[in-house]
């Protein structure tokens, strides 16, 4: 029984990983091609090897990361929580925590998403905003 729910959370946590990664890594796509198209010139000419990572890319990188362990934790909250409540064994107080924890977790989801949101707004306005 251990070593099922042990696997179950290695592989939610696998597939989660996999998700929320590739949404930071396609938001960073557009801005590469046109900082590398703007910049990538201006460094070879100046005696710059062409081999670069660009900001933009290392944000997302970045970014990629913490949505990553954030999503984690969401999955690991949510298992918990459902865990309380299959175990609750008729329990009211167990039931209500772990309403509480779930609760929790997904109010944590929707600010996460708000907050990728919103900074992948603002980037491209200010990509946008800069370039021509």
């Amino acid at each position: 029984m251990k070593k099922n729910f042990i696997i179950f959370i290695s592989l939610l946590v696998i597939i989660n990983f996999f998700i929320i990664g590739n949404l930071a890594l396609a938001a960073t796509a557009d801005l590469n091609t046109s900082i590398i198209g703007q910049l990538g010139n201006t460094g070879v000419a100046a005696g710059y090897s062409a081999n670069f990572t660009p900001l933009p890319e290392m944000i997302g990188k970045i970014i990629y990361i913490i949505l990553s362990f954030l999503g984690i934790i969401f999955v690991v909250l949510t298992v918990y929580a459902g865990f309380l409540w299959m175990t609750a064994g008729g329990n009211e107080e167990t039931v209500k925590k772990a309403k509480k924890w779930l609760e929790n977790a997904v109010i944590g989801l929707v600010i996460i998403l708000a907050a990728y949101a919103i900074t992948s707004f603002v980037i491209s306005q200010i990509i946008k905003s800069t370039t021509t």
